[in-house]
C-alpha cells in the first residue's frame, strides 16, 4: 500500500506548481496595479511585489522553478516555463520598457534551468524612478498555461512578504 501512495503522492505535487515574491515588499493583488493590461488580468493571474521607498539597487529572484525561455531585448520581462508547462511571466515596472533596457541587469542566461529564489536580474530602482516609472514586480500565470485554478497563501495583507514564502499554488 504503500508504494502506491507513494506513486499517488507523485503524481499530485507534479501537477502543482507554487509562485514566490521576487523580493521582500508589499504584496498587491494585479487590480492594485496601475497598469489596466495587468489590473484586468489580460496577463492571467498573479501578484505584484512594491518595493520600499528606500530602495535603490535590487536583486530579484526567479518566481518559480523551471526553464528561463525568454529576455525580452529591453530586459525589463522575464518568461519562464516550468516542468509541466506553466508559462510565467515576470514584468519589472510599468512603462519600463522606454527604458530600452537601461537600469536592467541580467544574471541568467536564456535556456537555463533556474530553482525559484534563484539571483534571476539586478535592478536599479532609481534609474526606474527618475523617469516617473511604477517600480512594481509583477508577476503572472500566461492564459497559455491552461491552468485549473490558483490558491493565494494566506498572509498579512498589509505586510511585507518574504522571498521564502509561496504566494500562490498553481493547480495544472
Amino acid at each position: 500500500m504503500g508504494f502506491f501512495s507513494s506513486l499517488f503522492k507523485k503524481k499530485i505535487s507534479s501537477e502543482v506548481v507554487r509562485l514566490y515574491p521576487v523580493y521582500p515588499g508589499k504584496l498587491k493583488m494585479l487590480n492594485e496595479v496601475n497598469d489596466p493590461v495587468f489590473s484586468i488580468g489580460a496577463m492571467g493571474e498573479g501578484f505584484a511585489i512594491e518595493f520600499s521607498e528606500s530602495a535603490e539597487s535590487v536583486i530579484l529572484k526567479a518566481p518559480v522553478s523551471g526553464k528561463l525561455e525568454l529576455i525580452f531585448p529591453t530586459k525589463h520581462a522575464y518568461a519562464f516555463e516550468s516542468q509541466n508547462g506553466i508559462k510565467v511571466l515576470l514584468h519589472i515596472g510599468v512603462d519600463t520598457v522606454n527604458l530600452q533596457g537601461e537600469g536592467f541587469e541580467p544574471l541568467v542566461e536564456v535556456g537555463k534551468e533556474v530553482k525559484a529564489g534563484e539571483p534571476l536580474v539586478k535592478v536599479d530602482l532609481l534609474k526606474i524612478r527618475s523617469n516617473n516609472f511604477i517600480t512594481d514586480a509583477i508577476v503572472t500565470i500566461l492564459p497559455e498555461s491552461n491552468i485549473k485554478g490558483v490558491v493565494f497563501s494566506e498572509y498579512d495583507k498589509n505586510g511585507i512578504v518574504e522571498v521564502e514564502q509561496a504566494i500562490l499554488t498553481v493547480d495544472k
